[in-house]
C-alpha cells in the first residue's frame, strides 16, 4: 500500500534528503515549495503525512498546518525545521504535530524515527521492511566504495560513527 505525503520545504537540498528518506517507507511524495502551493494541494487531495518546514518564503509552515481545519480531521503531521527555537516546537506539538524535527547534522535519522512512530499503529512490520531495504541500500553502498568507512560516509552525507553505528545496527559488520 503507497501511502502519500505532502513535503513543505522550499529548500531544494533538504527537499532531496527527505525525499529520499521517505522513499524507504513506500510513500508517494508531492512537494509544495510555499504556504500558498501546499493549500492548494491540500485542497485537491488528501495526505496521509505532511512534513512542514516552518520559514517559507510567503508565511509559515504554522500557516499551512491552520488551514487544515480542526485537529481531529487532520493527517499527520512532522515540522522538521532549521529552528531550534524552544517556543516553535511548543507550538507545533501544542497545535497537533505529530514530532517536531531541528535540521541538525543528521537530522533524517531523527526524521526516519519520527516517521516509524506514525507508522508503527498502521504496520508492525514496517520497521522490518524498512531495516532490509537500509541494510541492503548501505551494503551496496559500502561495496561500491570497496569498504571504504570514510568514502561509504562521505557520499552518504552521514560521519563515520554514524555510519559504523549503522553497519553494526543492521548486522553487517
Amino acid at each position: 500500500m503507497r501511502r502519500s505525503c505532502l513535503i513543505v520545504e522550499d529548500d531544494a537540498s533538504h527537499l532531496l534528503l527527505i525525499r529520499e528518506c521517505l522513499e524507504g517507507f513506500s510513500f508517494s511524495v508531492e512537494t509544495a515549495p510555499s504556504v500558498r502551493e501546499a493549500i492548494q494541494k491540500l485542497r485537491a487531495r488528501t495526505f496521509g503525512l505532511i512534513i512542514l518546514d516552518i520559514d517559507l518564503p510567503d508565511g509559515t509552515g504554522f500557516e499551512v498546518q491552520e488551514a487544515l481545519g480542526p485537529e481531529e480531521n487532520r493527517p499527520a503531521i512532522l515540522f522538521v525545521t532549521s529552528d531550534d527555537l524552544a517556543e516553535d516546537a511548543v507550538r507545533a506539538m501544542r497545535s497537533g504535530a505529530a514530532n517536531y524535527v531541528v535540521k541538525r547534522p543528521n537530522y533524517l535519522e531523527d526524521l526516519k524515527t519520527a516517521v516509524f512512530e506514525l507508522l508503527a499503529a498502521d504496520s508492525p512490520s514496517a520497521r522490518e521492511k524498512f531495516d532490509r531495504r537500509e541494510r541492503d541500500s548501505l551494503l551496496s553502498a559500502l561495496e561500491e566504495h570497496r569498504w571504504n568507512i570514510a568514502a561509504t560516509a562521505r557520499a552518504l552525507g552521514m560521519s563515520r560513527g554514524k555510519l559504523r553505528g549503522r553497519i553494526k545496527a543492521l548486522g553487517l559488520d
